[in-house]
């Protein structure tokens, strides 16, 4: 008997601790998330302060706390705008208002009103746009068929790169099926040039032509598509109706991607492998006569483009650091990323970190984009390349828009959005539209800006 009274006694106690420790509990947690001064209204005789907001960018939907004091708790009697949109306020007290921003506000001050009485912050809030991935072309298996979305096979198996044309297509190089293909912008796919399979090295039409791994392509200002016929040590062109012809052939050393510049019809080519490239960029005239350039780095590049300024970008597979080369002096410059520092880090200039990049675009702002890869040439895949990247060349800012660290294959919003060694990358005309050549997934990929 003494001994059940005992067990009781203890029973009652515990019971008694834990609801008296559950209490303190809610209670302090009552207290940490009750608002500061609640119930304050703006006071109209004394000023209102803006300290400071957080997070200082970000996309649709975002929300930013606003730091200051004189605000209110009334929500209804508070408006705040993002560079001049109306913000959703979220709730408020003296010192503190949440606000959700809205889609498209683009980057600007943050202005509160409250009775007639405005306060705007020192700096601006970053408007990030929002981005959607989604899924243009192929099947996420390896073979060839023609079609339109899903229906359409490729086969990469190697690093390959894709451009678009004046005419919106997209073509890229389906290195492993020795053909080159284009794509509407409804993610209809067809061969323009080469016999699915086969390799070899044949000017011609469509698929009497034939190419030996072809990794690289451009377009010019007519429409002309440029190959860079790796195997074949050949730049050969392809006109809009299909008809192919070799500019160059077994003299560059194996060519991985092309570029030109339009306005001087001259052409530029880069390779990854070192061996025989010896970290030489080439030239190549309309007429078709090459000059070797040595840049003052040894590159070994799977990917280049040409800004508006006329220089060129490259991204360096072997040290991953994308490179501006000027094209009158020949010097390289660093646009971001460290010698032989790799990873997957956001940042400014050498702060940032890239996995062995390979493709690389521009959009009519100037931004440029690269295509993320995680491996050297001829190496073992990594991990920290499964993303697209966006550098900001006035400031040097690198940021991630799609992707991230672990490859794989999901469609959706930038950050949730997955991809499998993604080697090739284009800029649509419109600016907004960027697509992916993602390599392991055997799939054309679109991201979508706002």
């Amino acid at each position: 008997m003494k001994a059940a009274k005992d067990i009781y006694m203890r029973t009652t106690a515990y019971s008694f601790f834990t609801g008296l420790l559950l209490l303190v509990f809610v209670s302090c947690k009552e207290s940490v998330f009750r608002q500061v001064d609640q119930g304050y209204i703006h006071n109209v005789h004394l000023p209102m302060s803006i300290d400071r907001f957080a997070p200082t960018e970000g996309s649709e939907a975002a929300e930013v706390m606003i730091y200051g004091d004189n605000y209110s708790t009334d929500t209804a009697a508070i408006n705040v705008k993002v560079n001049g949109m109306d913000a959703q306020v979220l709730g408020a007290n003296r010192k503190r208002i949440l606000v959700r921003v809205p889609r498209g506000a683009g980057t600007g001050k943050i202005v509160i009103t409250i009775a007639g009485q405005h306060m705007e912050t020192a700096t601006d809030f970053l408007y990030v746009p929002a981005r959607t991935v989604s899924t243009m072309a192929g099947a996420k298996t390896s073979g060839f068929a023609d079609g339109q979305g899903a229906a359409a096979k490729f086969n990469f198996v190697t690093n390959a790169g894709m451009a678009v044309g004046p005419d919106g297509n997209i073509y890229v190089a389906d290195i492993n099926n020795h053909c080159i293909r284009k794509i509407t912008p409804d993610g209809t796919v067809s061969t323009l040039a080469g016999k699915p399979g086969v390799s070899g090295n044949v000017n011609g039409k469509g698929a009497a032509a034939l190419f030996d791994h072809p990794s690289g392509v451009a377009v010019d200002k007519d429409n002309n598509v440029l190959v860079a016929d790796t195997w074949n040590w050949a730049l050969r062109k392809i006109t809009p109706a299909g008809d192919v012809s070799t500019i160059l052939g077994w003299v560059l050393p194996f060519p991985h991607a092309v570029a030109i510049d339009n306005s001087t019809g001259k052409m530029y080519v880069v390779g990854a492998l070192q061996v025989v490239t010896k970290g030489r960029l080439f030239e190549v005239s309309p007429t078709g006569a090459m000059t070797e350039h040595q840049v003052g780095v040894n590159l070994i590049a799977g990917g280049i483009c040409i800004d508006s300024k006329g220089d060129l970008l490259v991204p360096d597979n072997g040290s991953s650091v994308v490179y501006r080369i000027n094209t009158t002096s020949w010097e390289s410059t660093v646009v971001a990323g460290l010698a032989n520092s790799t990873g997957w880090m956001d940042g400014i200039g050498a702060t940032a970190r890239f996995e062995h990049p390979w493709g690389i675009t521009t959009d009519a702002a100037g931004n440029i984009y690269v295509a993320g890869c995680g491996h050297q040439f001829d190496a073992v895949p990594g991990t920290s390349g499964s993303n697209i990247r966006m550098i900001v060349p006035a400031t040097g800012k690198v940021s991630t828009i799609a992707g991230g660290d672990a490859p794989g294959f999901a469609d959706g919003p930038g950050g949730a959005a997955k991809f499998s060694i993604p080697s090739g990358i284009a800029c649509a005309k419109d600016g907004k539209t960027l697509y992916v050549l993602d390599r392991d997934n055997y799939c054309i990929r679109k991201i979508i800006t706002e």
